[in-house]
């Protein structure tokens, strides 16, 4: 098969597999195994011919990564549909990049491993382990518990874009209601 036990851990442990409806985008979805039952799973299909392999604690760990690489690698190959913070993006025919939110760093490794659905595969030859774990740290420091929001509303973090808009909505919504309050304030007094 060639898949290798990355590519099971990650569909089943996700919940895309079983598939409740075939096709080129399978969202996840609550999961139906045990982490034994997929280790099982796994295991076979690794028995059946070489793939990738489940990454250890280790190869996921932030510790020793270097966040400002890991974003810089981000940003290079991941953005374009991830979006800069890992939120997630449309793709062609309504297809959609999930957001990276809250999702385990064994599985966002997995997907890098082995390109899932839409998703380009990014082997050791194209992303460097090294390079992988210094991604998942850049992660976990955008979106992990401990991240702190820099201030202001986040907009569901949508990028400075949308937040631009929202504020020239608000500011020219305030000075108009403003200019119209002093005109009918202005009108009452001359009627007086």
């Amino acid at each position: 098969m060639g898949v290798g036990a990355a590519a099971v851990d990650f569909q089943v442990g996700t919940g895309r597999m079983p598939a409740q409806q075939p096709g080129a985008q399978v969202p996840k979805k609550k999961v139906i195994y045990t982490q034994a039952e997929i280790d099982q799973l796994a295991a076979f299909i690794a028995s059946l011919g070489a793939g990738p392999s489940i990454p250890t604690k280790n190869q996921v760990s932030p510790e020793g990564a270097d966040i400002a690489k890991g974003g810089e690698l981000f940003r290079t190959n991941c953005a374009q549909c991830h979006n800069f913070t890992g939120k997630g993006g449309a793709l062609t025919h309504g297809k959609f990049a999930p957001s990276l939110e809250g999702v385990d760093p064994k599985h966002i490794y997995e997907a890098m491993q082995t390109g899932p659905q839409n998703m380009p595969s990014f082997p050791d030859t194209t992303l460097s382990e090294k390079n992988k774990k210094d991604i998942i740290a850049y992660l976990d420091a955008v979106n992990g518990d401990e991240t702190v929001e820099p201030g202001g509303l986040s907009l569901g973090g949508l990028g400075p874009v949308s937040e631009g808009l929202f504020g020239w909505v608000f500011g020219l919504g305030t000075l108009i209601a403003v200019a119209v309050w002093v005109a009918a304030r202005t009108a009452k007094a001359k009627k007086s």
